[in-house]
């Protein structure tokens, strides 16, 4: 090989492994790369995997075999943080100082989510819908929150428990990190507003699961209802707990991040009666087109993975972001992506109700009550509202 034609070489590999000037990282003439730091092992590894590998990825399956977004085909990359906020800042550093992402979907739990939070806005990397509940993600220029805050949460479900249910007396379960302290002060908060307050609350560090003594307490406080701010494992050995010591007396609630049934089933029947917040309609019952089209899709791909709520998160997220992509137009960039996104207006997925991206960037402010009937939810209420 000559010279001339071993440098021609080195440039074509060049010009393919790496952006055109002007163009943003992550971005190509072909291909749109972004990622996640996520748990694929740890506590909440079931989720991890769905809500990306059979979430995330299922959409953008779909979007790449129809040709991409204007011509554009997307791929992904994950890290492995284990629920852990140290790893999931070294991983995420990762992505974006090495791996060169476009942006940053859906990752993981609050403790993770927050503490890359500070990184992300200074290097203007989109966050993109992070399955968390910290409203510390609210309002800033680079976030667009997924799942329902916290502080919505709490409004709609004291609103629903202390209004037409008529319930006064309210505990929590709480782990004590910023997923559960979030919820706890919005608990405060809006019981407040009908002359409440919790009659006790118990804190459970990250990590363990023996929480009988805990109950115990709670127990002895007579609360009519306890609400559950915990991952699967404490949540189900709560409700086991519960069921062993025979505290009948009280209403079990789950907040939104813990209403699924694959991880109320956990408990067995301990779990039967358990309420809650859920936030997205029933993956395997819904007649929703927008839910009967995610089934058909999860048939043609992974037909031996069951549709679940925390995969059609996942297919959410992809979905909102081929349409920001879409709209952000052939010349990419992060600003405009944050600017297309910014436009949607009244948008009709088929999944949730008609969703308008406000200056606020959340893109889920609702969610139905919800009953555990032999292993299934029972919507109790049409979708409420929190605002």
């Amino acid at each position: 090989m000559t010279l001339r034609a071993a440098l021609l070489l080195l440039l074509t590999l060049v010009s393919t492994a790496f952006p055109a000037s002007g163009q943003q990282p992550g971005v190509t003439d072909k291909e749109i790369l972004i990622g996640s730091s996520n748990s694929f092992s740890g506590p909440l590894a079931f989720t991890g995997e769905q809500i990306t590998k059979f979430g995330v990825d299922l959409y953008f399956k779909v979007i790449n075999d129809a040709g991409g977004i204007h011509g554009r085909t997307i791929r992904t990359i994950y890290y492995d943080d284990g629920y852990r906020p140290q790893d999931a800042v070294a991983n995420t550093k990762k992505l974006v100082e090495q791996d060169r992402i476009f942006a940053v979907i859906i990752p993981q739990g609050s403790p993770p989510v927050v503490a890359t939070l500070d990184y992300l806005e200074e290097n203007k990397v989109p966050l993109l819908f992070p399955y968390q509940s910290s409203p510390v993600t609210r309002s800033k220029r680079y976030v667009f929150q997924g799942m329902t805050l916290s502080d919505r949460s709490s409004k709609m479900m004291i609103d629903y428990l202390a209004g037409p249910r008529k319930l006064k007396k309210f505990a929590a379960l709480y782990q004590d990190d910023e997923y559960g302290k979030s919820f706890l002060t919005a608990f405060e908060k809006d019981l407040g507003r009908f002359g409440l307050k919790l009659v006790a609350a118990e804190s459970v560090k990250r990590g363990v699961t023996d929480v009988s003594a805990q109950i115990a307490k709670l127990q002895a406080a007579k609360p009519q209802v306890t609400f559950l701010v915990l991952v699967p494992g404490p949540a189900a050995q709560a409700l086991r707990e519960r069921q062993k010591i025979g505290w009948t007396g009280t209403l079990m609630v789950s907040t939104g991040p813990l209403t699924d049934e694959r991880y109320l089933a956990l408990a067995g029947d301990a779990a039967e009666g358990v309420e809650g917040l859920s936030l997205w309609p029933d993956p395997l019952l819904s007649d929703l087109a927008g839910v009967r089209l995610y089934r058909e899709h999860m048939q043609k791909h992974f037909p031996k993975n069951e549709p679940n709520r925390y995969s059609i998160a996942g297919y959410f997220a992809g979905m909102l972001f081929a349409e920001g992509a879409k709209r952000a137009g052939r010349n990419l960039t992060r600003d405009s992506l944050v600017a297309a996104l910014e436009s949607i207006k009244g948008y009709e997925s088929g999944i949730l109700p008609p969703l308008t991206i406000g200056a606020d960037h959340e893109t889920q402010k609702q969610g139905f009550w919800v009953r555990v009937e032999k292993g299934r939810f029972k919507p109790l209420t049409d979708w409420l509202k929190s605002e």
